[in-house]
C-alpha cells in the first residue's frame, strides 16, 4: 500500500528485567520509541500511563523469587489504536478476576494503591489476558488512537485466546 509506513516503522519491540532498574531503562527507551513514532497526545499518555501500571505491578507483585523474571513488551502503532502486547514469565495473574475498588467515603478513609487495573480500564478499548502453555502472562491492551475510550474486557480474551 502506498504511503504506508513499513511494519517496523510502526514498531517497538522491549525486553526487561523485572527489576526498577529494568522498568527505569525500558521507559526510557519506550518515550524514545515512542517520539520516533511521532505518537502524541492522550494516546502517547494512555501508552505510558499502561505501561508503568503494568510494569511496576509485575516488578511489585510479580516477580519470582529467584529474581529473574522478564517481562516483553510488543507495541504495534495501527492506523486508528495502538496494542501493546505484554509477556511475562512471573506469577500468574488474571487482571479478569480483579475488581476495580470501591470508592472511598473520604480521603481519610480511602485506601492507597489498587487502582491501576482501573486506571488502565478506563484508557483502553480492550484488555485481552491469557496464560500461555509456556506458562507466560500474555496481556493484550489495545489504546484508541482517537478520543473514544471506555474499557472492555473482550470475549475473546474469555476464551483463553
Amino acid at each position: 500500500m502506498a504511503g504506508t509506513a513499513p511494519e517496523s516503522c510502526r514498531r517497538i519491540e522491549l525486553r526487561l528485567a523485572a527489576t526498577r532498574e529494568g522498568f527505569a531503562a525500558a521507559f526510557d527507551q519506550l518515550r524514545s520509541g515512542l517520539d520516533t513514532l511521532s505518537l502524541i497526545g492522550r494516546p502517547r499518555l494512555s501508552v505510558e500511563l499502561i505501561f508503568e501500571e503494568v510494569v511496576a505491578n509485575v516488578v511489585r507483585h510479580g516477580a519470582r523469587p529467584d529474581g529473574r523474571t522478564t517481562i516483553s513488551l510488543d507495541l504495534v502503532l495501527q492506523d486508528n489504536a495502538v496494542q501493546l502486547t505484554f509477556l511475562d514469565d512471573g506469577v500468574p495473574f488474571d487482571p479478569r478476576e480483579r475488581p476495580d475498588p470501591a470508592p472511598a467515603r473520604d480521603l481519610e478513609h480511602a485506601e492507597t494503591g489498587g487502582r491501576g487495573l482501573m486506571l488502565i480500564r478506563s484508557v483502553c478499548k480492550e484488555l485481552e489476558y491469557a496464560r500461555t502453555p509456556e506458562g507466560q502472562n500474555r496481556l493484550i491492551v489495545l489504546v484508541p488512537r482517537d478520543a473514544a475510550t471506555g474499557a472492555r474486557m473482550s470475549d475473546g480474551a474469555r476464551s483463553g485466546v
